[in-house]
């Protein structure tokens, strides 16, 4: 029946008066229950509108306008291209013309869809973790294009007299239609009034932080930071041709000035969700950013050389943009899996052991800077501060990792009975604990010096990468709830141009001290 429903919708013309209401400040604020979490409508749109297209705006419309089009005025939508189709062959497949942008019309589709089923109908037969991304975005197509027509349709296909929240509802799609901003937001509020009466007390309690998450939805604090971050790189090259104090400050600054949003928006995050912000693979990435850039902060702060500053720009850059990539699958504000529900531990295991793997990071960038500087035939004062900087972050990295992963254990214990169970989290916890380790050791027993303490940085920042996300490759083990997926090219790519800079590096650098 619901094949019915989707198949009559692309095929199916309603005709309705195209809206002019431009004020939708209360529509945003109903509440609607979506994900198992009580949100804004706003928040709702964001992530449907992200969901559908990769954006969570469409042209200059904000994702609650294009959403209200959706609901009131269907017809209205179907020449935008919301639909995101990653895979120029999918589109060829369907007998559309594949566009540079990668992103359709539910007009285009019509014709198509049946197309779509067949295809769709085929690969449930093939087991969830034999598919290949081809084949898993023809899935993600056709649930977008189904979850579209649902709601497009799902106003609209009941009796209004049968609930006063219907009626509420209709009124606001009226006016709506008759473009009278001053009565469709009255309707939207009467709607949210009517709504919040019949929600527990526990529930009218989130009501209240939805001031907060509109704010945070709409401020976007961490493109702010990143903006910031990229302006503090900048200073840093443009200071290579000058020597004028102006681009130190400038750089130093824009670091702090990328840092202050980075900080609100987790405090944000933390009193919308009322959980420490570190319970997803989006807020980790985040979270170990600012772990990252605090780090550089006090690196510069004893150092005053750009050190700390080039150290805290790259970082809050690259860490935030990783995080942004896993912000288009949906709304980042999700609702805790049943084993992570504990605040305690994520306040102390997670929490712990993300700021050692932030720590590792900064020590593993800090060995490609001295790598770099070596090449380059910077002067030994240089050298040894950047060296002595490095094992300093190590400490830091080695001390929090040991203690996040004795945190885990007895979480574990709590949880599943057992202390230590092999899981391939687990073990990449230990990885990252034992190759730490393994380099002061050596470096204790002069097996190493600071060349082979830059490179043994470097090879573990590769380490954490696999202890963080890596493992979830495996698709095993009890810490199900971290597992992604799409990475494993990336994080091949990443690790082969390590090694070839580690290799061509050091090479480079033996070969020059022999000739001396």
């Amino acid at each position: 029946m619901k094949m019915l429903v989707i198949f009559l919708f692309l095929f199916t013309t309603t005709s309705f008066a195209q809206p002019v209401v431009k004020d939708f400040n209360h529509f945003k604020s109903i509440p609607v229950l979506a994900g198992g979490r009580l949100k804004p409508l706003d928040t709702f749109a964001r992530s449907l509108l992200t969901q559908f297209s990769g954006h969570d705006h469409y042209g200059k419309q904000e994702a609650c306008q294009w959403l209200a089009a959706l609901l009131f005025n269907p017809e209205g939508t179907q020449n935008d291209k919301v639909f995101l189709i990653n895979n120029p062959d999918i589109a060829t497949a369907l007998g559309i013309e594949p566009q540079k942008d990668r992103r359709y019309t539910p007009q285009e589709l019509r014709g198509r869809f049946q197309k779509l089923t067949d295809l769709k109908t085929a690969i449930e037969n093939i087991p969830a973790a034999q598919r290949s991304l081809v084949e898993n975005e023809i899935i993600r197509v056709f649930n977008n294009i189904s979850l579209y027509s649902d709601i497009s349709l799902s106003f609209q296909r009941r009796n209004a007299q049968s609930r006063p929240l219907a009626l509420f509802w209709d009124n606001m799609a009226r006016s709506y239609r008759q473009g009278k901003d001053v009565e469709f937001n009255r309707a939207a509020q009467v709607y949210s009034h009517a709504v919040c009466s019949v929600l527990s007390q526990e529930d009218f309690k989130k009501i209240k932080t939805f001031p907060l998450e509109l704010f945070y939805q709409a401020s976007s604090p961490f493109t702010w930071g990143i903006m910031f971050y990229i302006f503090a790189f900048i200073f840093f090259v443009v200071s290579f041709s000058s020597v004028k104090l102006i681009w130190y400050r400038l750089g130093l600054l824009s670091v702090i000035a990328g840092f202050i949003p980075h900080v609100l928006g987790l405090m944000m995050r933390v009193i919308i969700m009322a959980r420490p912000p570190v319970a997803s693979l989006y807020e980790t990435f985040i979270f170990v950013g600012l772990i990252a850039v605090f780090l550089g902060l006090m690196i510069e702060y004893y150092n005053k050389q750009w050190l700390g500053i080039i150290t805290a720009a790259i970082s809050g850059t690259v860490l935030l943009f990783i995080a942004n990539k896993y912000s288009i699958e949906g709304d980042t504000l999700e609702v805790l899996v049943a084993v992570l529900n504990s605040n305690f531990w994520l306040a102390t295991h997670v929490t712990t052991i993300t700021m050692g793997y932030g720590a590792v990071c900064v020590a593993g960038l800090l060995g490609h800077i001295w790598l770099l500087e070596a090449l380059w035939g910077r002067d030994a004062q240089t050298l040894d501060k950047t060296y002595k900087t490095t094992l300093g972050i190590l400490g830091v990295a080695l001390t929090m990792t040991f203690l996040g992963t004795n945190l885990g254990g007895i979480w574990a214990d709590q949880s599943w009975g057992r202390f230590w169970g092999w899981d391939p989290k687990e073990n990449g916890a230990l990885m990252l604990v034992l190759w730490t380790a393994l380099l002061f050791h050596a470096k204790e027993a002069k097996i190493i010096g600071p060349l082979g303490l830059a490179v043994g940085a470097v090879i573990n920042m590769m380490v954490v990468m696999w202890a963080w996300f890596g493992v979830n490759l495996l698709s095993v083990g009890l810490h199900s709830y971290g597992f992604t997926s799409g990475v494993a090219a990336y994080l091949i790519i990443y690790a082969a141009c390590e090694l070839v800079f580690l290799i061509g590096v050091s090479w480079c650098i033996v070969r020059k001290k022999e000739k001396k």
